[in-house]
């Protein structure tokens, strides 16, 4: 649940809106018939559709980063946890301004 909440935290109100989004057309597949067969016809008479979807997904992956300090605390908290975890000079000779 901390992990949840750290990514919660961690992300814009982009990322909330995009994975609310997600929930309801997860909800509505499951729930709703008539969709899941447009769905699924829809992906069988046209399958670069979802080649393009994956790609898609795959590039936000790829380049997605935290859009908060919450998201590099939590991080640094899981590196300190860590069974050796860096020294403070370590983390000194580490640390990079935000432009």
């Amino acid at each position: 649940m901390n992990n949840l909440l750290a990514w919660l935290k961690s992300k814009n109100i982009t990322a909330h809106s995009i994975a609310v989004a997600a929930v309801a057309l997860a909800t509505l597949y499951t729930t709703d018939e008539q969709f899941r067969d447009f769905v699924i016809s829809a992906f069988q008479n046209h399958p670069k559709i979802m080649a393009d979807i994956t790609f898609a997904v795959g590039i936000i992956l790829k380049y997605s980063h935290s859009s908060s300090d919450a998201g590099s605390v939590a991080i640094a908290e899981k590196v300190l946890a860590s069974p050796n975890p860096p020294t403070p000079a370590a983390v000194e000779a580490a640390k990079v301004t935000k432009p």
